[in-house]
């Protein structure tokens, strides 16, 4: 490669920065997020109520999404916006800790997602105002690797809290180290907030038509056919695609019936003396089941951190489309793995959550920065807030009813209630599929290092 390329592969502070951001900011989100299931259950409330929250939650972000990212295209600031938004987050999101019923983590969820909502789009639009389109895939790729970084050590540390509260003769109850936990994470949520004030800087990145004034109207009119094609056929997949945390039921509902952590820590005389000192046996039970959530979670997202650059960089050479059909018939695959996941032998099922995990962070790794670049591809630069708006409005709009009919669907068809969503998910995927391959085309090729259009 020769120097001038090498220059132009580099990756700007800005985007590492807004990576680093992201990775404290979601540190803090999943030292929450995986023990949600059993913190519902716990607080007497099953996967309908479980599928409300998500869906509600993901939905309220959308909506802000759009509107945040269509005013900072008018208003030219995009770092106020993402400062906002985080700091919502982060100070909202340990409230989690304090609620009585289940139904209380409701309006904590939309708050947080409120926060989520007013930052993405900005966040995205300086992101990608700062790379020229050959190295998008890479940069946005970066930026989730980064942010899955923090999604592993989000569940390590919430594992290090639980045990320690757990070992303590002050924290009796499950319910009360997750509490405890729950209200830890203000910590890595405010060191996100500081690192975004004070090393990120608007207006540092190259923008080709710097000097066009912004247009004071936004219009889906204004936006090319292409464009809204590509964002409806996500729209379709995203209605298939229901909250990760159905994800993290599944398991522990397949792990409680075999009983096999069980059976695994008393194998084990290591593990059997350490969860020996919980107390009574209930409790240890709980323990050992509650404690392998956050370290699936954790492996999950470090098999993103490996696989996210490398995969949406190979966008940039083999085509945007080509690669998120690939990681859309790789969710298929997977999801149809979880719907079949009970009928796993006891021996086996651990082992078959951590491939399937491994696999699933394989769609993640080729769609999550390849759609985003495939946004920045589609559109031009004074439009690309709005635009990522959306993108993420439509997404996450279709979060609401896909994650409520989701929890119908498990909940209200009994023993097979499970094995019927996900294969309705992994139905959805594959129909996604088909129609971007026959209604959406690729962007026009653009030399490596070129300014951004």
């Amino acid at each position: 490669m020769r120097r001038s390329e090498r220059v132009a592969a580099r990756l700007p502070a800005t985007v590492v920065v807004l990576g680093l951001v992201s990775l404290f900011t979601d540190a803090a989100t999943e030292m929450i997020y995986p023990l949600v299931p059993i913190f519902v259950s716990l607080l007497g409330s099953g996967v309908v109520l479980l599928g409300v929250i998500e869906g509600v939650a993901e939905a309220t972000a959308s909506a802000l999404k759009l509107a945040s990212g269509i005013l900072s295209d008018r208003l030219q600031k995009k770092k106020i916006f993402a400062v906002l938004g985080y700091s919502i987050s982060s100070f909202v999101r340990p409230l989690t800790a304090v609620v009585a019923t289940a139904w209380q983590i409701v309006p904590v969820r939309m708050v947080d997602r409120v926060g989520k909502g007013i930052r993405t789009s900005p966040r995205d639009a300086l992101l990608a105002a700062s790379v020229g389109r050959g190295i998008r895939g890479r940069a946005f790729g970066f930026h989730r690797a980064m942010d899955h970084a923090g999604a592993v050590i989000g569940p390590l540390l919430a594992l290090l809290s639980l045990y320690l509260l757990l070992r303590s003769a002050r924290t009796p109850s499950l319910l009360a180290a997750l509490r405890w936990t729950f209200g830890f994470s203000l910590v890595p949520g405010v060191l996100a907030v500081l690192v975004l004030v004070l090393f990120v800087r608007e207006g540092g990145a190259p923008v080709a038509d710097a000097g066009r004034t912004p247009p004071m109207r936004f219009s889906l009119r204004s936006l090319d056919r292409n464009f809204l094609r590509y964002v409806m056929v996500l729209f379709l997949f995203t209605l298939g695609n229901s909250s990760d945390a159905f994800l993290l039921f599944r398991v522990q509902e397949a792990i409680d019936a075999s009983g096999v952590t069980a059976h695994l820590a008393k194998a084990l005389p290591p593990v059997a003396a350490i969860f020996g000192r919980f107390g009574g046996h209930g409790l240890r039970r709980q323990a050992v089941d509650v404690l392998v959530l956050p370290l699936v979670w954790a492996f999950f997202h470090a098999v993103k951190v490996a696989v996210s650059t490398p995969l949406s960089s190979l966008s940039d050479r083999i085509g945007r489309k080509a690669l998120i059909c690939i990681g859309w018939g790789i969710y298929a695959a997977v999801y149809v793995g979880f719907s079949f996941l009970d009928r796993v032998g006891a021996a086996l099922q651990l082992p078959a959550v951590f491939v399937l995990f491994a696999v699933y962070s394989l769609y993640f790794g080729a769609t999550e920065g390849t759609e985003r670049a495939f946004v920045t591809d589609l559109v031009p630069t004074e439009r690309r807030g709005g635009a990522f708006g959306i993108y993420h409005a439509l997404t996450g709009i279709g979060a609401l009813p896909a994650s409520v009919l989701f929890g119908v669907i498990y909940g209200a068809l009994g023993p097979r209630g499970g094995r019927v969503a996900f294969l309705y998910g992994a139905g959805l995927a594959f129909a996604a599929m088909l129609l971007l391959i026959l209604l959406v085309r690729e962007a026009r090729p653009e030399a490596p290092g070129q300014q951004p259009a």
